[in-house]
């Protein structure tokens, strides 16, 4: 009979053998890096709940990683809820057989369920990478890989642009528009240069500005500078600066991990804007990224469906970089929860 399998924390796996994992499995993708968990804890209401299943049998052999945070928050700003978020989802080891998977998938879905009995949550949101080898280009899978886990299917898009074909051909690939915002920054005497460890201030004011402008609460500052001290000096992130006269005017930080890109976050003060600062941010990223050999780049998910405000703008603007639509497979793994009804329906009422 064979031995049970079972469930770590990440703090009982350590850095080194949860990084070696991540590194190895093609579901993983940047997001189930260990130091990334740290980075979301910053987050107000977050708390890391990442765990590893294992075979004991095995010596502990890992055969999975499972992201994931219990988030507090306010529903429609009043009703207290508590939510568990996966960012990444289960990520598997290469080549188990089919049997074995099953049996890891089921191992996973019963601890989900365990830690949202426990921290009495509503919702169990999981989202896999598109970014990871086995989710991207050729390998895209043809219906969405979080069914077999038992989840909700709730499948969105994301604007992905393939490098493999060289500089003059993604220039040629971007929208008139995009060319035309890049050639207006240049000529307005925008400069970019590599971030460096000293302008975690710069990018944070910044990103202040650029979410207030918005109307939307910044992040800590406590999220960027463990991406800063982490993320940045290993090369899992880069980040751009553009300054005008001397004056920083817009910032963009990229994901970087397992030959693929992805537009992670952005900065921009208001003259930074006018001058189309960020759109040459984006060109000068993807030139690098087609010289260091990076395949695939994801500027971010899309919303093809909106027909105005912010959405067509956050869209319109990922899609003029020359990307087509790749699948960006999501889920919701049903708690059983007594309010959990009440919860959608909620949803559904203020979308």
């Amino acid at each position: 009979m064979k031995a049970q399998l079972e469930v770590l924390t990440r703090p009982l796996i350590g850095r080194e053998a949860w990084d070696d994992f991540s590194d190895r499995s093609d579901e993983a993708w940047l997001w189930h890096r260990f130091d990334f968990q740290d980075a979301l804890a910053t987050w107000r209401g977050s708390e890391d709940r990442s765990f590893a299943i294992v075979d004991p049998a095995q010596g502990d052999e890992i055969l999975a990683l499972v992201p994931l945070r219990i988030n507090a928050r306010r529903f429609a700003g009043v009703l207290p809820v508590f939510l568990l978020d996966s960012l990444g989802a289960v990520a598997c080891r290469n080549g188990l057989q089919p049997g074995r998977r099953r049996s890891v998938l089921a191992q996973a879905r019963a601890s989900l369920l365990k830690q949202a009995s426990q921290g009495h949550c509503l919702d169990i949101r999981l989202t896999c990478p598109p970014m990871a080898p086995a989710y991207r280009g050729e390998n895209s899978p043809r219906v969405n890989p979080l069914l077999f886990l038992g989840c909700r299917n709730a499948v969105s898009q994301t604007w992905v642009i393939n490098l493999r074909a060289g500089k003059d051909a993604i220039w040629a690939a971007m929208e008139g528009r995009a060319r035309t915002a890049v050639r207006k920054a240049e000529k307005a005497g925008v400069k970019i240069r590599p971030a460096v460890a000293d302008d975690l201030d710069l990018y944070y004011r910044l990103h202040v500005e650029t979410y207030r402008r918005t109307g939307v609460d910044p992040h800590p500052r406590a999220y960027f500078q463990a991406i800063w001290q982490h993320l940045l000096p290993s090369g899992l992130t880069r980040v751009w600066v553009a300054e005008l006269d001397g004056e920083a005017v817009a910032a963009e930080n990229f994901a970087i991990y397992k030959n693929a890109a992805l537009y992670w976050t952005g900065a921009s003060s208001g003259r930074g804007l006018a001058v189309e600062a960020g759109s040459l941010l984006q060109w000068t990223a993807m030139q690098w990224m087609s010289s260091a050999g990076i395949a695939w780049y994801e500027t971010g998910e899309a919303f093809p469906q909106a027909l105005s405000g912010k959405a067509k703008g956050l869209n319109d603007f990922k899609k003029s970089f020359g990307g087509n639509l790749h699948p960006f497979f999501k889920g919701s793994l049903p708690t059983g929860n007594r309010y959990e009804r009440l919860y959608r329906i909620l949803q559904v009422l203020t979308d």
